[in-house]
């Protein structure tokens, strides 16, 4: 049932259904004041699940995250206030596939700005852990936003077992073995999106890649290592990595 129409506490009114994640349904709101905002809305039983989501979205101040603003409640249903990123989420935004063929400038913006923002995660010591081509939202020129921190965490921390720690197609080894996490595991995924750049398809696990001459062949295959102290653990180290192998063609 849509609440489309409901006004949260502090005046925010749902508008329409953005999206469903796996445990929230996201709005499109508009406060008071006329200011577009989402809203993930969780069901009761997910209260302290929300205020996870609330500890590490909250007081994000960068451009390429869209923070976590507040807590609010619709009856007993848990409710996180956010800003809004415009744009589609990635798969849907580069439909013109291998992507890194067809807008190769557009799809290097946006690897370079899911870095930054990775980089000012985990300098702020929190892992995003679900980097995804749902959980970033891209413009038309490439621009993007990583968004959704519903499976974050600080660096180091144990998953337990019983904290589902990523998207399957996405994760590293390590987190699909329910392992300690660090920002090499959140760069494994940024291999996964630059693979899928390069080939316009997901790498197949005990497969090798096709083969393809572009410079960025490297440093996909750096970030898809299964070795993980083997892996690039630094995303403005890769950052600059990236624009040192494409320079000349991005800006």
């Amino acid at each position: 049932m849509t609440l489309a129409g409901q006004l949260l506490g502090n005046g925010t009114r749902l508008v329409r259904v953005l999206g469903h994640g796996s445990h929230s349904v996201v709005y499109l709101a508009v406060t008071g004041r006329g200011q577009v905002r989402a809203v993930k809305l969780f069901p009761p039983e997910l209260s302290a699940f929300a205020a996870r989501e609330y500890e590490h979205g909250a007081g994000l101040l960068h451009p390429r995250l869209a923070p976590v603003l507040g807590q609010e409640r619709i009856g007993a249903q848990p409710a996180l206030l956010m800003a809004y990123a415009r744009g589609a989420v990635l798969f849907e935004r580069y439909r013109r596939r291998p992507a890194l063929q067809r807008e190769r400038q557009a799809y290097l913006l946006t690897l370079v700005h899911l870095l930054e923002a990775l980089a000012y995660l985990h300098e702020r010591g929190v892992l995003h852990r679900d980097v995804k081509p749902d959980n970033i939202v891209v413009e038309e020129d490439g621009s993007a936003k990583l968004v959704d921190y519903d499976l974050s965490g600080p660096l180091g921390e144990d998953p337990g077992g019983a904290v589902r720690i990523g998207t399957p197609a996405f994760q590293s080894p390590e987190a699909s073995r329910g392992e300690r996490q660090g920002p090499e595991s959140d760069l494994y995924s940024v291999g996964v999106l630059l693979f899928w750049g390069l080939h316009g398809q997901l790498p197949e696990p005990g497969e090798p890649a096709p083969q393809l001459a572009d410079p960025l062949v490297r440093l996909q295959d750096h970030l898809l290592d299964p070795d993980r102290t083997a892996r690039p653990h630094d995303a403005a180290q890769v950052r600059r990595e990236l624009l040192h192998l494409v320079e000349g063609t991005l800006f």
